[in-house]
């Protein structure tokens, strides 16, 4: 007997596995997630791809998008015109030295008039009259290039001028104080001549860089009414050709 029980011991322990295995698989459901958890995490692996590609798509579209338009801004700019030079090198006396001379200023035929006259002065205070004279001295003019121009159509005379001073700042406000001279008749230029010019002579002026450019123009008494009247000779001589032409020289 007592080997009988000795032998059928093992057999007896034998049913507390399954008790084991339940323990185990009740402990698995309890840590483990549910059901549709583990449904839910098996369609988030499943799209998992499927968001990859669609990240990457949609950086494509935004380099390509991107690429349209950095092209388009390069055919914007490249079709704008070029950029007028700027004034640095005539900004002032010290960075353009070099002295204007009448054959740079006025040389025959110049802003397609004729050229009557030229000349030089170094004594800047001939070529304006009042209380010009000593704004022109304060702001330290150096010099003044004039001179005297027909108008083939209608006959009208100009005494045009470059006076060179110390810089951008000075020519500004040289031009500033002929406004306010010339509209109280306090100041003004003169012809080359020397001759005041009566009340009412159309005159104009223009600054850029050091420099203050000037006209005076004189109405023949019979001069006919056209086109080449005196703004149009102002923008033609001032805008046109000293800034445009002789001050772009120097500017460039």
């Amino acid at each position: 007997m007592i080997l009988v029980r000795t032998l059928l011991r093992p057999a007896t322990g034998q049913h507390r596995q399954p008790n084991r295995d339940i323990h185990s698989a009740v402990h698995r459901f309890i840590h483990s997630p549910f059901p549709h958890d583990r449904r839910r995490s098996r369609r988030h692996a499943r799209r998992d791809p499927y968001a990859t590609m669609q990240l990457l798509t949609r950086g494509l579209a935004g380099l390509i998008v991107l690429g349209i338009l950095l092209t388009s801004g390069f055919l914007i700019v490249g079709d704008e015109p070029p950029a007028e030079p700027t004034d640095r090198a005539i900004a002032s006396r010290s960075v353009d030295p070099r002295p204007l001379t009448a054959a740079e200023a006025f040389p025959t035929g110049a802003a397609g008039y004729r050229v009557d006259r030229t000349e030089v002065e170094a004594d800047c205070r001939v070529t304006v009259t009042g209380a010009l004279r000593k704004a022109i001295s304060g702001y330290g003019c150096s010099q003044a290039v004039r001179a005297s121009l027909t108008v083939p159509e209608g006959g009208y005379r100009v005494t045009a001028g470059i006076l060179n001073l110390a810089d951008t700042e000075s020519a500004t406000a040289v031009g500033e104080r002929v406004r306010r001279l010339v509209e109280t008749s306090e100041g003004g230029f003169t012809a080359i001549t020397g001759d005041q010019p009566t009340p009412g002579t159309p005159v104009g002026w223009r600054s850029r860089g050091h420099y203050l450019l000037y006209c005076v123009i004189t109405t023949p008494p019979d001069a006919p009414v056209t086109s080449a009247g005196p703004e149009a000779i102002t923008a033609n001589l001032l805008d046109g050709y000293l800034s445009g032409t002789v001050l772009a020289r120097r500017a460039r």
